[in-house]
């Protein structure tokens, strides 16, 4: 009976000694854990000299009924002042990632990813697209993915697939506009201790007593934008990561629109 109870108290002192460990354990876990967005900077890419660029839209025209909503959407776009399907000078020595197909218009349908067109002049198909009204919006960029902000370079274009329907007053082009670009997709690791966080301001100025742009990674605000030019963000680790801006008023309010508080996925592997 003596030695029932001693290996009983034996085993209950285990158990006890097993479950502190596991609780410390789990504390200090808890107490380690590491911000993965502490490290995250923005900061601004040296500045790039634009040329004069222009680009129009040819087709659809603006207001166009496709009446055929089983065929694919044909966009004609017409660049002058650049080259598409060259590369920019020095596009591999950024340490960024570049198109190796070179420059190219970043074609965006409705709030969808950009779609990169490399042909001058020539249908590009954007897809079968769901009846109702669609809005186009289209710059070219360089290699490296970043838009050529030159008066007359973006474009923008609403049609319809079907029949032409007006319930959506939202859809506000003249007004305040945010344009997101970059970034986009996968990156390797390598391809990501710099990463390209560019945008497209229409009919406002950026300035710190007036428009803004509010940059939201994994959750976590960071310090707005107060001047359109690209800017790299750094201190990205592998995984998949949030990105979100927002278009700020001069009250501070958001600018209201389907396009003005844009968020995306990237993932780094």
């Amino acid at each position: 009976m003596q030695k029932f109870w001693t290996l009983t108290l034996f085993s209950l002192l285990v158990i006890g000694l097993v479950s502190f460990g596991l609780v410390s354990c789990g504390k200090r876990s808890e107490q380690t854990s590491v911000d993965t967005t502490q490290h995250v900077e923005i900061i601004p890419a040296p500045e790039s000299k634009y040329p004069d660029v222009k680009l129009t839209i040819v087709s659809p025209r603006e207001g166009q009924e496709l009446k055929d909503v089983k065929d694919s959407v044909l966009v004609v776009m017409q660049v002058s002042g650049t080259e598409l399907g060259v590369h920019t000078d020095n596009d591999s020595t950024k340490g960024i990632a570049y198109s190796k197909q070179g420059q190219h218009v970043h074609v965006i349908v409705d709030d969808k990813p950009y779609m990169a067109n490399y042909k001058n002049g020539q249908p590009f198909n954007i897809g079968v697209l769901t009846p109702g009204m669609h809005t186009l919006r289209a710059f070219p960029s360089f290699s490296w993915h970043e838009s050529i902000k030159s008066p007359g370079a973006f474009a923008t274009r609403t049609f319809y697939v079907g029949t032409a329907t007006h319930t959506n007053s939202a859809n506000n082009l003249s007004g305040p506009l945010l344009t997101y670009s970059r970034p986009k997709g996968e990156y390797s690791v390598a391809d990501a201790a710099k990463v390209l966080l560019d945008f497209y301001i229409s009919n406002a100025e950026l300035g710190p007593n007036s428009y803004k742009v509010r940059p939201w990674i994994d959750g976590k605000q960071l310090q707005d934008i107060t001047k359109w030019q690209a800017y790299y963000i750094t201190g990205l680790g592998p995984g998949t990561h949030n990105i979100k801006l927002q278009l700020i008023a001069p009250d501070g309010s958001v600018v209201p629109g389907p396009y003005n508080s844009p968020s995306t996925e990237i993932t780094i592997k």
